[in-house]
């Protein structure tokens, strides 16, 4: 069974737009690089465009093709940052609940809501009590530590309600500002809720694996996927089996989990090639770093399925 931990849905009426325009400095960057100028807002308009999925019609279609048997989705609450967006954050829970609903076993809701928000607690009770969903995502870029006190309230909902929690860590594209994601301001968390799951999204970053890496071997509840990977995995690919290999070794294999942030990265890599070259990891690892397959077995879903309950 392959799970993805990480995916999203976007929608030019959940999303602000300033969002978009940021992923597409990036872009355009790269497509600098190959002769081809365009600026930031034709090419955010256009990937908004390209990527609108609003029943998530395209994300199950990418999940066919690349073998994934469920997916874990979840909104991104940036609106006190970047401007609030037609839909409110409370019904785009919903309707992330709602295609949960629909598709039973294959797309799995976490909720999404900035703690500073007022009413953030009862929207996610909300989310968990009548909407069915499944954990919470946390977005720390957007203008808050995890671990300041409007945070906490959302987190005791989590731990009472034995929900896992996904927490952004590394950095992050203008306009959103990395200095509150990275992986240092976790550690209270392991402090004050050790029996809680939380997952640090991205690994804390592919620069910045080593400091979520340390955390990971004394704060037991700590936890990874390995969503964004993707760009190291494709620019240096025995970096990349080495970071993971240290993860592996340091920690345990069951506290390492796939993702890809889909759709964000399908201009760097297919999910399907993104699958293939972990399942491959046991016959295409580098010299001198080995997997097993039970490893990897847990990664691209054991994990997932056990800390589900699937």
């Amino acid at each position: 069974m392959i799970i993805d931990i990480h995916t999203h849905l976007f929608v030019e009426s959940w999303l602000p737009r300033e969002f978009f325009h940021g992923i597409a400095r990036f872009i355009t960057h790269e497509f600098a690089k190959q002769g081809i100028h365009q600026s930031n807002e034709e090419v955010g308009d256009s990937l908004l465009e390209a990527s609108s999925d609003p029943d998530a019609a395209m994300l199950l279609a990418e999940m066919e093709e690349a073998g994934i048997d469920t997916s874990v989705i979840f909104p991104v609450d940036f609106g006190l940052e970047l401007g609030d967006p037609e839909v409110p954050i409370k019904e785009v829970n919903r309707l992330y609940a709602e295609l949960g609903r629909k598709h039973p076993g294959k797309l799995i809701p976490f909720a999404s809501v900035d703690p500073r928000r007022e009413g953030a607690a009862d929207i996610f009770e909300t989310c968990v009590s009548e909407w069915g969903m499944r954990g919470l995502k946390l977005h720390p870029c957007s203008g808050f530590y995890p671990n300041q006190k409007e945070v906490y309230p959302l987190l005791e909902i989590a731990q009472h309600n034995k929900l896992p929690v996904i927490i952004h860590s590394g950095s992050m594209m203008v306009p959103l500002r990395s200095k509150y994601s990275q992986t240092i301001h976790l550690d209270d968390l392991g402090v004050d809720f050790p029996d809680l799951p939380i997952i640090a999204a991205h690994a804390g970053g592919i620069f910045g694996y080593r400091q979520m890496l340390s955390l990971m071997t004394i704060k037991l509840n700590f936890m990874a996927d390995l969503s964004t990977w993707q760009l190291y995995a494709q620019r240096d690919y025995t970096g990349f089996c080495c970071a993971l290999r240290k993860f592996l070794d340091f920690t345990e294999p069951e506290r390492i989990f796939f993702g890809s942030d889909s759709p964000s990265f399908r201009s760097i890599m297919s999910n399907v090639d993104w699958v293939q070259l972990i399942k491959d990891l046991p016959q295409k690892s580098p010299n001198g770093i080995t997997f097993t397959e039970d490893e990897i077995g847990l990664i691209m879903g054991g994990n997932a399925q056990r800390l589900l309950g699937l």
